[in-house]
């Protein structure tokens, strides 16, 4: 079992992004997911001061290692990058990477023993991998920080305040409050998610994918 110290942000949004009866992925956060974790990875490593943004693109500032395999593999990719750009081409360049950051993800929350891997029948012949989560505790501290953060009012922690918008840009939110709760929360969430530039950037490049896909089947494909 893999020892984590703490949940990073990239952790945190896939087990947001969990049902929890089935154990997969919610429908409605298959499309967004690498995307929601890429942002999670970048907004993680801007709070271990490696790298930074500004009104006009993300940049490196510390490239020493911090001792986790994806965190680090996406910063020596920063660090090669001979010019600077900004957060949303940082965010659809890593996403379509041929990388399977979903099961990564997964895999290092069996491993540390915050999910459990099971095979599951679909249609009582086809077998599939779901993911329920063995106590329900991490999920239930990220819900009940979210919750706190839109109903204190007050200035949020830097990590609360990324997780919102990454809580946001994948609809997390809409499972978590009614219809009524979200539409008296929508200028909070606003005034929070405005907070971070990158978190401005997940969801403008998870909308681009909403549209794509919206597009794609209004043209009656397949």
């Amino acid at each position: 079992m893999t020892d984590i110290k703490y949940l990073t942000l990239a952790d945190e949004i896939v087990v947001l992004m969990l049902d929890d009866a089935s154990g997969e992925l919610k429908s409605e956060c298959v499309a967004v997911a690498p995307v929601a974790i890429v942002g999670g990875i970048l907004m993680e490593l801007a709070l271990l001061g490696r790298i930074d943004t500004d009104l006009h693109s993300l940049f490196l500032v510390d490239a020493t290692p911090v001792g986790d395999e994806l965190l680090d593999s996406t910063l020596d990719i920063i660090k090669s990058e001979p010019e600077q750009h900004p957060s949303a081409w940082w965010i659809e360049r890593l996403a379509n990477r041929p990388v399977d950051y979903v099961n990564w993800i997964l895999r290092r929350l069996v491993s540390a023993g915050v999910l459990r891997e099971e095979q599951r029948k679909f249609l009582w012949v086809f077998s599939r991998r779901a993911y329920p989560q063995v106590s329900g505790l991490e999920g239930r501290e990220a819900k009940a920080r979210l919750t706190a953060v839109l109903y204190s009012g007050e200035v949020p922690d830097p990590r609360d305040t990324l997780l919102l918008g990454l809580a946001k840009a994948t609809e997390v939110l809409y499972a978590m409050f009614s219809r009524q709760e979200m539409a008296s929360l929508s200028d909070r969430i606003d005034e929070v998610v405005s907070l971070e530039e990158m978190g401005r950037s997940v969801s403008l490049v998870s909308s681009q994918i909403r549209e794509a896909m919206a597009a794609v089947l209004l043209a009656g494909y397949p």
